[in-house]
């Protein structure tokens, strides 16, 4: 009671100031003072999950790490936004994956699930985008409310009691793979996978599906050169590098002209197949290589989307070129990117 409110006619903050000071003056006045603006930060998002303290790529003391935290204060991901995961399938009821059902493409399976011992790839890569926040188990992923889908493209070999470092896959596994994905009405791919020489069919559906409005991630490449593999050399994929927690480049990491941007991806704690399966015996793997860097880029073109949908590839891009920390030369170079 007693309050009034009223409209000045002044036009900076000095005048207000004084006109406050003349009110304030007045016997008949109890208090004078300007209607505020204010501007506040809020606090960063710190998930439940028991090993996220140790995922140096979200949060880390020296700050060579993705501002996780900062960015969850913004977004943590729709999950209508889905990252198809073209990789060697993604174990389906993965108690700490936000994922929806996947598909197979390669021979011998159905589902998007791995088909042997050896399928353990696609489930750490999977991780990197979309491991669930904040349910008080394992780690989170950058965008842990938006969802990866399986679209599984090759198996990984099981041979003489060994998984053995090779890949098997056909052109037209892959091609229907990243088909699917813009047929699924998926925004964002990741191609953790790479080598040897380019396809055509390949190479075209990427070129289509990125003119349909679906960006495209892949792994710069483990080999240290400065030549980017296929098909991160591909204009129509965005090739990322791996940072290791120095924020400088992985040794193992592959570079070169066309390198869209760098992240995190030496020592990178994320979800493994639970049980027996998998790469060890617990549920979680620390694991290195650009495989782990281009699911934390593709999630962060996930978090985008899922303030804006309705952005194309070409902006989704230009926003991370723009908020990415430069690193290396001066603006854009070859080993980082854009940063």
């Amino acid at each position: 009671a007693g309050l009034v409110r009223v409209r000045s006619g002044v036009d900076h903050g000095a005048a207000m100031l004084q006109l406050a000071i003349d009110l304030n003056a007045h016997p008949d006045t109890v208090y004078a003072q300007s209607d505020s603006i204010s501007w506040a930060r809020r606090s960063a998002l710190i998930p439940n999950d028991p090993q996220f303290p140790q995922q140096w790529a979200m949060n880390q003391a020296s700050d060579q790490d993705m501002d996780a935290p900062e960015a969850w204060d913004l977004e943590t991901g729709d999950p209508s936004i889905s990252v198809i995961v073209l990789d060697s399938g993604i174990q389906q009821n993965h108690p700490d994956l936000t994922q929806l059902p996947g598909q197979t493409f390669a021979s011998g399976g159905s589902g998007g699930g791995p088909i042997s011992s050896c399928d353990n790839h696609g489930t750490a890569v999977a991780g990197c985008v979309s491991a669930t926040m904040n349910n008080g188990i394992g780690v989170a992923g950058i965008a842990p409310d938006a969802s990866v889908q399986s679209g599984k493209i090759f198996n990984e070999i099981f041979f003489l009691f060994f998984c053995v470092p090779f890949l098997e896959s056909q052109d037209s596994w892959t091609v229907s793979g990243i088909n699917w994905s813009a047929d699924s009405g998926a925004r964002v791919t990741n191609s953790s996978w790479g080598g040897g020489a380019a396809s055509a069919a390949i190479s075209s559906a990427f070129n289509a599906t990125r003119a349909e409005g679906v960006i495209h991630f892949a792994a710069a490449g483990n080999d240290g050169t400065g030549t980017l593999g296929y098909p991160a050399n591909l204009g129509s994929v965005n090739a990322v590098s791996a940072l290791a927690s120095s924020g400088n480049l992985a040794s193992f990491s592959t570079f070169g002209p066309g390198t869209f941007i760098a992240a995190p991806g030496a020592a990178i704690l994320t979800t493994d197949r639970t049980g027996a399966d998998g790469y060890g015996g617990g549920d979680t793997t620390s694991i290195d290589g650009t495989s782990f860097a281009s699911p934390y880029a593709a999630g962060v073109a996930a978090l985008i989307l899922s303030v804006t949908p309705s952005l194309t590839p070409d902006e989704v891009e230009a926003i991370m070129a723009e908020s990415a920390v430069d690193r290396g030369a001066p603006g854009y170079d070859t080993q980082y990117g854009w940063g």
